[in-house]
Parts: structure tokens; C-alpha cells; sequence
């Protein structure tokens, strides 16, 4: 029961962290791409609204790096977790806010004075206050699209226009270890009368750090979570579950066949409403009846042989009871009648033995293709000239690939049979692989022919031993054909096919 429970256990936590795993790998790459479209939906945001705030008494401004700030800090949504505002040389001047996961943005050390004359900041963007040196900046290559901001003004007028960089190469930006140059979700180069003033990283939350949408994320993700541990218990009664009910039926099926083997039948099989296991129960069923049946035909068969045995040894004896008593004179003809009881009786025997010969596992049919004339004449060979006569033979599409030595005792076999069964003619068709043989008689009915020791129809049960059918179906199998006798008609028709 160990090893059952234990492989029905891990086949159930296979099936779990199989469907787990592509739920979360499904989710994970479902995330990924959520991440993307959600940056760049809120940098789009913040450039539109940045744009529009330009636009806003944009001929009442002077424009510097200072009053940009002011501007960039108020198109800012909560979505927006920090700014990086560099100068013209790509330098870090001041930084807002927070990294995506919600740390801080450090600022070179050298900035700090820049940082502390910074009169701007909001709750939501408050000023970057750790610095770091400037040997913790690396240069990182840049992914996210860059926007030029341009700004034109004279003494009469002012306007602005919105270009996007085109990607030829991927540019270097100097960026701390806290912030990846995937965290950037968009960045922006604004410039004054074709001078630049100041470049801006621009940083997002995720969905999962953003506070309007980190806890609905989570809270998808939890049930997740919690559903392994959960389906390891259930597999756990599951297996055991299941583990019992299957080793109460094993024990039932183990018990039926330890009484099948010690040759008891009608054994009672374990109730079950699986499939597999009725299957089981009813191919075990079968056995049962074929045992039973084979247990009928072997006490049938010792009978049979007994009988079969017995008739010759009893003439035999009932003879030399008589010569010892000087019932019957020691002539000639007392030792033929001998001679012909010993040999009926060897030939029983002979044919007992061939079947159990036949049957054995190590017997092989040694096929060969068969000269068809040297086969007719072995089989024919072994009849009287009155005997064939009666034969009447058709063999012009006569082709077989078999054992002749096999195959020439079916064919005397069934011929002797037919012969002893009708005075008429009896018919030998040979064909490819195929022969027929025809006697007109009367099949009984209900009767096993190829079963041994069954006496075929009324006309052939007067003599043989019964074996003859049998050991031709038997000849058969190992060909790896079938043997058939029907009744067509007022004669008995005997097929061999291979």
C-alpha cells in the first residue's frame, strides 16, 4: 500500500504543479506585458499633460531650466513615482520622488548644493535628499522612447511642437543601482530656441507598486499562492483516499486468484465501480469459466482415454486369457487378432502423444513451399487401391507454403475420416494456402468437433479414437490458421486456411 499510496501522491502533486506552473507562467508573462502597456500608457499620459501645461501662458514665461521644473512637477500624477531632470552634459542635476518599487532616488554627491537651492517638490514627488558619489552612477543603455520638447519664442510670439527620436542606436544614460534602465518609462529632451535646457527620465510605478492597483494584483495573486499548499493536503487524502479503496480490491483480486490457482472455481471477485476494474473482474471471470471448463474437459478426457485404452488392452487380454485356458488355439489367426489389438492400441497411443506434442510451447511449424505432386503422393500413398479410388482430387490451383510433415497427417487424417464416414466419394481440394475435403454425412448437433475425443457426425462416431479433428485444428494453430467442418448441403465440408 506504501509504494501505491506514495506513487498515486506524486502523480497528483505532478498534475498540480503542472496546471500551477502554467497558470504561473501564464500570469507571469500576462504581467510582463501589462507592465509595459501600463508604463507607456502613463508616460503618454504625463507627456500630454506636461505639453498642455507648456501650452498654458506659454508667452508669459522665460523659459529655464527652473521654471521647467515648476512644470514637470505639476503635470505629475500619482502614477508618476519620480523624475530624473539631467543638464545638457546628461549629469543628474535634481531628482524627485522614488524609484517604481518605492525607494529612493539617490543624487551625486557633487548636486547636493544644486538640490538644496531647489524650492520646488510636492508630497507626491518630494525632493531627492540621498546622495551617493558619482562613481555610483554607470552607464546603462537606454530602452525607452525619447521625446523632444521644443520650445520657440521671440519677442512676439512663442510656439511648441513634439517630435519622437527615431531609434538608429541605442544611447547611454548614467543611472544609480537602485534604478534599471527598464524602470525609465519614457524620456524627455526639451529645448529652448534650439538649445537644450534639461533632459528628464521620467519613472512609474508598477501594478503591483502603484497603491490603486497593488492590492487588487495581489489579491489575484494570493489564491495562487495559497492553492499549492492546498492541493498538496488534497492530493495527500486523495491518494490515501484512493491508495485504500485500490488496495481493498487488490486484496479481493489477489485472494480470487490464489483460489483459482489451487483449482477451486466460482470464486467470489471484488465489487467496484471503475471501469477498469470491472474489465479486470470480467476477464477473471472468464478465466474462471475456462478453467472450469478446461478442469470438465480434462476429468472428460482421462475418461475418454481411459476408455479408448482400455477397449485393446481388454481384447488383448480376454485373448491371451483364452490361449492360457485352451479356450483358444495359439494358430495364426488368434496372433493377427492380437497384433491388430496392439496395434489400434499403439496407434492411440501414438496419437495421444501427438496431440500433447502438439500443444507443447516449443513446437514450431517448419513452413516451407511444398512440391505439390511429392505431397499428393505421400498422403495417397498410405491408402489401399480400393480406398483411392474414392478420393476424387482437384489441385490445379494448388499453391502451399507449410510443414509437409504436418500438413500430409492433416490431410490423411481428414481423408481416413471422410473415407470411414460415407461409402460414396469423398473430394480433396487443394488451393493456395487452402484445403477443402467433402464426404456427404450428418453433422450431429451441439457438438465440439475439434474438441478431443468428440466423435464428429452419426456415421463417424462408430470408430477412432476421437483425436483426429483435434489434432488437424491443432496442426492449424501453429500455421497460424483455422479449421473449420460445416454442414452444406447432404455433405460435410472440412475448410483448412492459413
Amino acid at each position: 500500500m506504501r509504494r501505491q499510496f506514495v506513487r498515486l501522491f506524486l502523480g497528483f502533486v505532478l498534475v498540480v504543479a503542472i496546471v500551477v506552473g502554467v497558470q504561473v507562467a501564464v500570469m507571469l508573462v500576462s504581467i510582463h506585458y501589462q507592465r509595459i502597456n501600463w508604463t507607456q500608457s502613463v508616460f503618454q499620459d504625463y507627456l500630454s499633460s506636461f505639453t498642455s501645461n507648456l501650452k498654458d501662458g506659454l508667452n508669459l514665461r522665460q523659459y529655464s531650466m527652473s521654471s521647467i521644473e515648476e512644470v514637470l512637477l505639476m503635470s505629475a500624477d500619482d502614477r508618476v513615482s519620480g523624475l530624473y531632470i539631467r543638464d545638457p552634459d546628461g549629469k543628474v542635476a535634481i531628482a524627485y520622488g522614488k524609484t517604481s518599487g518605492g525607494n529612493t532616488l539617490p543624487i551625486p554627491r557633487s548636486r547636493e548644493d544644486d538640490v538644496n537651492k531647489s524650492t520646488y517638490g510636492s508630497a507626491d514627488l518630494p525632493k531627492a535628499q540621498q546622495s551617493i558619489s558619482e562613481q555610483g552612477f554607470s552607464a546603462s543603455e537606454m530602452h525607452s522612447d525619447v521625446y523632444e520638447v521644443h520650445i520657440l519664442q521671440n519677442t512676439q510670439t512663442a510656439s511648441m511642437y513634439v517630435t519622437q527620436q527615431a531609434k538608429p542606436e541605442r544611447q547611454s544614460i548614467l543611472l544609480p543601482p537602485q534604478v534599471k534602465a527598464t524602470d525609465i518609462a519614457g524620456s524627455l529632451v526639451i529645448s529652448y530656441n534650439d538649445d537644450v535646457i534639461a533632459l528628464v527620465d521620467v519613472l512609474t510605478f508598477t501594478p503591483f507598486t502603484y497603491k490603486n492597483t497593488g492590492f487588487l494584483v495581489r489579491g489575484l495573486l494570493y489564491p495562487i499562492v495559497w492553492a499549492a499548499p492546498i492541493a498538496f493536503v488534497l492530493a495527500l487524502f486523495m491518494a490515501a483516499s484512493i491508495s485504500r479503496k485500490s488496495e481493498r480490491y487488490t486484496q479481493g483480486i489477489q485472494s480470487a486468484l490464489e483460489k483459482l490457482s489451487s483449482g477451486e472455481n466460482n470464486v467470489e471477485l471484488p465489487k467496484t465501480t471503475i471501469d477498469e476494474q470491472k474489465t479486470i473482474n470480467a476477464l477473471i471471470g472468464m478465466l474462471d469459466e475456462n478453467l472450469a471448463q478446461n478442469k470438465r474437459s480434462r476429468q472428460s478426457w482421462l475418461r475418454s482415454i481411459s476408455h479408448d485404452l482400455n477397449t485393446p488392452v481388454a481384447s488383448m487380454k480376454v485373448v491371451l486369457d483364452g490361449i492360457a485356458d485352451g479356450v483358444f488355439p495359439a494358430t495364426e489367426q488368434t496372433y493377427l487378432a492380437l497384433k491388430k489389438e496392439n496395434d489400434a492400441l499403439s496407434e492411440r497411443i501414438a496419437q495421444v502423444v501427438l496431440y500433447s506434442n502438439l500443444q507443447s510451447p516449443d513446437t514450431r511449424a517448419m513452413k516451407s513451399t511444398l512440391d505439390i505432386p511429392s505431397l499428393i503422393d505421400m498422403v495417397l500413398s498410405r491408402f489401399p487401391e480400393d480406398k483411392k479410388e474414392r478420393i476424387y482430387l482437384d489441385a490445379e490451383e494448388a499453391q502451399l507454403d507449410a510443414d509437409p510433415k504436418l500438413l500430409s497427417y492433416a490431410a490423411y487424417a481428414l481423408l481416413d475420416n471422410a473415407l470411414k464416414a460415407s461409402t460414396a466419394s469423398v473430394g480433396w481440394s487443394i488451393g493456395k494456402n487452402e484445403m477443402k475435403f467433402t464426404n456427404t454425412a450428418q453433422l450431429a448437433e451441439g457438438v465440439d468437433f475439434f474438441e478431443p475425443w468428440t466423435k464428429g457426425d452419426s456415421s463417424r462416431g462408430t470408430a477412432g479414437s476421437g483425436l483426429g479433428l483435434p489434432i488437424v485444428y491443432q496442426i492449424m494453430r501453429l500455421h497460424k490458421g483455422t479449421a473449420q467442418i460445416e454442414q452444406i448441403g447432404d455433405d460435410v465440408v472440412v475448410s483448412l486456411k492459413w
